[in-house]
């Protein structure tokens, strides 16, 4: 991924960013959102089985399970904040399919993933669906990204795909 900044009336390329663990098919860069000095990148084809914030980024057992990445930017220096992945990853999962950012909040949106939960919070572990999809909400607080909220639909259904496009 490449960032750009304008400078005067020219655009210059201030960083070249790439993810923690690149592998083939990841699809880095698929989705991203930009608040202030933070940059969020989804990799909805990313294979590790990693579960929640900053967790083995080596492990890459599952297919498209999907991972999300925070940068940020200090002057003109871009650094990896956070390596983010579902509390409940699984295989086709696409996690980091749509991104939204704003202030200290993260969306993170997985449309293959299988929980028939419903609403705020419910049981993660019932993969009993098809791609109904969820929502994961992550807040930045005291130098450390958490877990917030995992949102489903409260009518998840086979195929629903929620999770597909989100915003904040």
């Amino acid at each position: 991924m490449y960032i750009f900044k304008r400078s005067n009336s020219q655009w210059v390329q201030q960083a070249y960013i790439k993810a923690s663990n690149t592998g083939n098919n990841d699809r880095f860069g698929s989705s991203v959102a930009l608040f202030d000095s933070t940059l969020a990148v989804g990799a909805p084809g990313e294979n590790s089985s990693a579960t929640g914030i900053d967790g083995n980024q080596g492990n890459n057992s599952l297919s498209e399970a999907g991972a999300a990445y925070l940068f940020k930017r200090s002057n003109s220096q871009w650094a990896q904040q956070a390596y983010i992945k579902a509390s409940n990853t699984g295989n086709d999962d696409r996690f980091g399919s749509s991104i939204a950012l704003y202030d200290n909040t993260l969306a993170v949106g997985a449309p293959g993933e299988d929980s028939n939960a419903t609403g705020m919070d419910g049981n993660q572990d019932d993969n009993s669906l098809s791609d109904p999809g969820a929502v994961y909400v992550f807040t930045h607080s005291n130098s450390q990204w958490v877990q917030q909220a995992y949102v489903k639909a409260s009518n998840t259904g086979n195929d629903d795909r929620f999770g597909s496009s989100i915003a904040l």
